[in-house]
């Protein structure tokens, strides 16, 4: 008697699709050191991007050494990078927005300000 086609059909299907799912489960932790260091690059790359189109002195000295310690970081520790001016604050969101759309939530940034954001000028 001849095996209709169609069960074996279904299981060569279905066995392709868990196959993928479980390699992937399998390497979690890899990726997710992996998927760090690449948040921490993209940064850095979208940082030298963005300030490229900026005036040099845009951003406060201070403004520029928080976030150079939290690069220094690998990008891992908790530094508060605080915007204070109309600039820092504009720079800030343009980062967290190409960031975002890169992958990175917005945990991962740095932009906080201790005592919530007071910029010394207003911002709007």
């Amino acid at each position: 008697m001849k095996t209709p086609a169609y069960p074996v059909i279904l299981g060569i299907t279905l066995l392709s699709l868990t196959l993928p799912a479980t390699a992937l489960l399998t390497t979690t932790d890899a990726h997710s050191a992996t998927w760090r260091e690449t948040k921490c690059t993209l940064y850095q790359d979208n940082r030298d991007e963005t300030r490229a189109d900026m005036p040099a002195n845009a951003t406060s000295n201070a403004f520029n050494q928080q976030e150079d310690t939290f690069i220094a970081s690998g990008c891992t520790e908790r530094i508060y990078v605080c915007p204070h001016s109309k600039a820092e604050l504009a720079y800030a969101n343009l980062m967290s927005i190409k960031m975002m759309n890169a992958g990175a939530t917005g945990s991962f940034l740095p932009f906080v300000c201790e005592g919530g954001l007071q910029t010394d000028q207003p911002t709007q």
